[in-house]
């Protein structure tokens, strides 16, 4: 019991510490859900005292702790997170978030597979769930929060009607002074189960209806959620690939580039899908459509990098993203933009090949190759906020104006030629 004490009164001094790791893991969450375009209510907690000191004293009876350190590695929802999905279906879509941008330890599914008796025999399902075990990536984390890397979080992973329900069972049930529920009342909360399921059915119909609409009208998008239902829907149907195998990007940014540029439907997006590479493990498809419309109108890029600033400005997380303003006149950064659009102008589609291939242009192999580079210069600057140091923008900017010089140099040459052969 002294032991137990021990532990409770270090969890308290370290309670804090807890709190601030729950909600680091909610705000990533969120903050990613958000940006990929999926619906879902995220919550977060830390174990309240009564509650855990009740829980180690249950477990004590079980197991012999020999150490605070043994307790702290036996209770491993000190931390917690909740993930609830407005619709069931992004189930895989969301997992493979979790698992992308997570550390994951260990991963449990409800309804379990085993054969406790219980005082009531269930005519459905019951919860039905994901919970991991998972630590937060360093490389996510700001200086001052590193030390939370290497404590353990329980993040649980269902639909909205599913955890309501679960907190429901979890309260009469465990929370029960008599320590049994009737017949009666086990009986109830199985039917009061039967409806979750039954309303998941419901929501996931809700989502097919929404996208038959999205698919049909000219009507523009209403929100990034549904440009990315349709997104992963169009993916889906076009390489009959599973949601996992491939990523979509940023849609909140791409919606609001969209609405910027008139194009913000189905009908006007589709013809700048169909150039992209759905299946580019490298590039996400967000990406992808944003450089082909980059290829239609080179005007383009100013009004994405301003939108791109408005959006990173208004989130909640904004200071992990570096807002770049690519094109404040004179700066090294804008110098290098203004020559990559000019070479984008020249070389067009060729710039942007497929992950299978490699440029195809009238170049020497290394100067290919440096080519290669400037474009995942280009890339990180865009799409992942990425300051470079000076001299590497202006080695790239002094190359790519050397690029265009000799390419114009030729071109004058083959025109100079054709008109001597025409005298």
């Amino acid at each position: 019991m002294a032991l137990i004490n021990e532990f409770i009164e270090d969890y308290k001094k370290n309670i804090e510490n807890f709190e601030n790791l729950a909600r680091v893991c909610a705000e990533q969450c969120e903050c990613g859900l958000k940006r990929q375009g999926f619906r879902a209510l995220v919550t977060f907690r830390v174990k309240k005292i009564d509650s855990l000191t009740d829980k180690v004293e249950t477990r004590a009876k079980d197991r012999t702790y020999n150490s605070i350190k043994e307790i702290y590695n036996d209770i491993i929802d000190l931390a917690g997170v909740r993930i609830s999905l407005y619709f069931p279906g992004d189930w895989d879509k969301v997992n493979a978030f979790i698992c992308s941008n997570f550390n994951i330890d260990q991963i449990k599914d409800f309804p379990e597979d085993d054969n406790k008796r219980m005082p009531y025999q269930k005519r459905f399902l019951g919860y039905s769930a994901r919970h991991y075990r998972l630590y937060l990536k360093p490389e996510t984390l700001k200086p001052g929060e590193l030390h939370l890397a290497d404590k353990v979080i329980e993040l649980q992973m269902g639909s909205v009607l599913m955890h309501a329900w679960a907190e429901i069972e979890h309260d009469l049930i465990y929370k029960s002074t008599a320590g049994f529920l009737s017949q009666n009342e086990y009986a109830i909360l199985d039917e009061l189960n039967g409806l979750m399921h039954a309303g998941e059915i419901a929501l996931e119909r809700l989502k097919s209806a929404s996208k038959r609409r999205i698919n049909s009208e000219l009507e523009p998008f209403y929100n990034h959620y549904e440009l990315s239902s349709y997104l992963y829907d169009y993916v889906r149907k076009k390489t009959f690939e599973d949601v996992e195998n491939f990523s979509v990007g940023r849609t909140d940014i791409l919606f609001d580039f969209l609405e910027s540029i008139g194009l913000n439907s189905s009908a006007k997006l589709t013809p700048f899908l169909e150039k992209c590479d759905l299946l580019s493990p490298k590039q996400p498809v967000v990406h992808q459509i944003i450089d082909q419309l980059f290829l239609a109108d080179p005007n383009y890029y100013t009004i994405y990098n301003n939108t791109k600033l408005a959006v990173l400005n208004r989130e909640p997380l904004s200071e992990h993203d570096r807002c770049i303003p690519c094109f404040i006149q004179d700066q090294d950064l804008s110098l290098f933009m203004n020559q990559w659009i000019m070479t984008e102008r020249i070389f067009g589609e060729s710039l942007h090949c497929k992950s299978d291939q490699t440029l195809t242009l009238p170049l020497e192999e290394k100067d290919l190759e440096k080519l290669k580079q400037i474009k995942k210069l280009r890339d990180a600057i865009l799409f992942d906020n990425t300051m470079p140091e000076s001299e590497v923008l202006q080695e790239a900017e002094i190359f790519l104006g050397r690029l265009i010089h000799l390419i114009k140099q030729e071109e004058h040459s083959i025109v100079t030629s054709n008109k001597s052969m025409a005298k």
